[in-house]
């Protein structure tokens, strides 16, 4: 059988078969505007992110830093946030949330109170706390190092001789 009454033309068998090779394809365009959109997009959410809206307040949780800000609501906070460590009332009777995580081998830990009025968030301050303890001779020792060698128990007092 002979190539070319195959494919019907004139032309040798090599001249069909890497026809699809020699062919000039022009560029499509329209994937140079997505190379070049999606990061545009990418730096403008970056951005935005980093953002803060004013009275907003970055919080450092187990799951990474998330921002709160004045206005939202109770629940979208506790979503975000997790369960608080705590719960109080301020002065302006306020309910106010702990949040934050205590370390055994951390010196001192920050928690985050969120006060709610209304049901959504007002006021976001910090407190710092110091977890040092005071060794058994007055000096002060980081947390997660064992201040001495645990307690003996103490012996039982003999019994008096009976009647």
């Amino acid at each position: 059988m002979n190539p070319s009454s195959v494919s019907g033309q004139g032309t040798s068998a090599d001249e069909v078969l890497f026809s699809a090779f020699r062919e000039q394809r022009t560029p499509n365009r329209r994937w140079w505007l997505v190379a070049l959109l999606v990061p545009a997009l990418a730096a403008l959410a970056a951005w935005a992110s980093l953002h803060e809206v004013p009275g907003s307040m970055r919080i450092i949780t187990a799951n990474g830093i998330k921002m709160v800000s004045p206005g939202m609501a109770q629940e979208e906070v506790l979503r975000m946030l997790g369960r608080p460590v705590g719960r109080e009332r301020n002065a302006a009777g306020q309910d106010c949330f702990q949040h934050g995580q205590f370390s055994l081998t951390e010196p001192s830990t920050t928690l985050y109170v969120l006060c709610y009025e209304g049901g959504q968030l007002r006021d976001v301050s910090t407190r710092r706390y110091s977890l040092w303890g005071v060794g058994p001779d007055g000096t002060f020792v980081p947390a997660g190092i064992q201040m001495g060698p645990p307690p003996t128990q103490a012996t039982p007092a003999p019994a008096p001789p009976g009647p």
